[in-house]
């Protein structure tokens, strides 16, 4: 799995000068002193509903958010028959990669979904490394958000993103009993770069970090959620 644009880039080791170091220490004394005030974080890239982002594995436009009814499905997030109201955020998204990438890269870099008040519905996992997956909201003892991801196709759902094309892809929230739509959602976007692992050189597709290992927000996307008419 390869993107072809910066598909050379990956981390390098940070070099410090020896007069760094001496400015950091005494940037730490003097902080211990109360000299200096810790700088405010800059707020996210925001980017409008219809708009692409820049991911480097993907290139992610967000389409919508709409309520609707659909037929209950046999999945693991309902039962089958009958209707079930769901939440769908529809996206777009171009795979930049030469070969087929699963969903799943693409729902790790959806780091935080949620309403401007109230809990999220999606959170990404702390720190790095491949098992750092969106999941659902924290665990409270009232009903919380479940997702799946998924690319809608005639028969069968498929959770593959094919090479060098544009997917339709749906992030579908079943609304069980307790929980309610929000009015809107604002969706925090990760970035992918390429890591080579030193000893097989190798390279995997990776959320850029930061200093502390947070994942970096590359673009906010704040969307109205719509009522389907029923």
């Amino acid at each position: 799995m390869t993107s072809s644009r910066r598909g050379n880039r990956r981390r390098r080791p940070i070099l410090i000068s020896v007069s760094a170091v001496v400015v950091a220490t005494g940037s730490i004394v003097v902080a211990a002193l109360g000299g200096f005030t810790e700088a405010p974080e800059k707020p996210p890239p925001s980017v409008r509903v219809g708009e692409e982002i820049d991911q480097d594995l993907f290139r992610t436009t967000v389409v919508d958010a709409v309520v609707r009814t659909v037929p209950q499905s046999g999945s693991t997030l309902g039962n089958a028959g009958g209707e079930q109201t769901v939440l769908d955020v529809t996206l777009k998204v171009f795979n930049n990669a030469t070969s087929s990438v699963p969903t799943l890269y693409l729902d790790r870099s959806l780091l935080r979904i949620a309403p401007p008040q109230g809990p999220a519905l999606v959170e990404a996992l702390p720190g790095p490394g491949a098992e750092a997956n969106a999941t659902p909201s924290p665990r409270s003892s009232g009903p919380v958000w479940r997702h799946e991801i998924f690319v809608p196709a005639s028969g069968v759902n498929s959770r593959l993103l094919p090479p060098r094309l544009t997917s339709t892809v749906v992030v579908r929230f079943p609304v069980r009993d307790g929980l309610t739509p929000p009015e809107r959602l604002t969706i925090d976007f990760g970035e992918y770069e390429l890591y080579e692992d030193w000893l097989t050189k190798r390279t995997r597709p990776e959320l850029v970090t930061d200093h502390e290992l947070k994942k970096v927000v590359a673009a906010r996307v704040t969307v109205p959620v719509k009522r389907e008419a029923g």
